[in-house]
């Protein structure tokens, strides 16, 4: 399986919406979201292909960590998923709007290509912290336990109990503060976590390696 992660462009455009749509049948990217992206901020939005098939995508803003409120929701922190009054050109980090992997070609590196073609994109603009609102699917069954408390919860062997939350730690990512009402996710309670990754130390993380060992070509424009 090759696999082509290039910058996204207008072309892209009904392979992208097909892919968000699949992935996020609840809550899918309309045309003008995708495309006020691709005006807004054309360096930040990757597409993955394999062949000539769109099978993943990934989209980003960048925003100043330090001016970001206390608590925000999905809408609010991406102007309604356009990116036009919520992207900072000099902003100081980088914070994932979207990503999307056609299920077939999850848990594959698929996403992990997306998210370093991001990660690498904001580095060589200067950029070195990646922000963005996970999720926290079994928050449901620890409902008991305070928010706060629960994302910080981890197991004996220092991984967070959160499956995402865990997953994340692989991208020297850590739960920053939880997000009330990010958006509508039941198994989540509809909160959302604020999530912040080094880049420094994401780029030296041993799954880089991994991914290049693997028959899988990743491409950057």
């Amino acid at each position: 399986m090759s696999i082509v992660v290039r910058q996204a462009t207008m072309d892209d455009l009904p392979g992208l919406l097909k892919v968000d749509a699949v992935v996020w049948p609840d809550f899918p990217a309309k045309e003008e979201m995708i495309r006020s992206r691709l005006e807004v901020f054309p360096k930040g939005q990757f597409v993955a292909l394999c062949g000539d098939r769109v099978v993943g995508s990934i989209y980003s803003q960048l925003v100043y960590y330090e001016f970001l409120p206390k608590s925000f929701t999905w809408m609010e922190i991406t102007d309604g998923g356009t990116i036009r009054r919520t992207h900072s050109s000099d902003g100081d980090s980088v914070y994932g709007v979207g990503l999307a992997v056609l299920p077939e070609f999850q848990g594959t590196d698929v996403s992990h290509l997306l998210i370093m073609a991001v990660a690498k994109m904001a580095m060589r603009l200067g950029v070195y912290r990646f922000l963005w609102g996970a999720r926290i699917p079994h928050y449901y069954k620890y409902k008991e336990i305070p928010v706060g408390q629960y994302i910080k919860k981890k197991t004996s062997k220092g991984r967070y109990i959160d499956p995402e939350l865990s997953l994340y730690q692989q991208y020297a990512a850590n739960p920053d503060r939880p997000l009330s009402n990010y958006m509508p996710d039941p198994e989540s309670l509809n909160f959302g976590v604020l999530v912040v990754a080094d880049l420094c130390v994401l780029a030296n993380q041993e799954f880089i390696e991994k991914i290049d060992r693997k028959q899988i070509r990743a491409t950057v424009a």
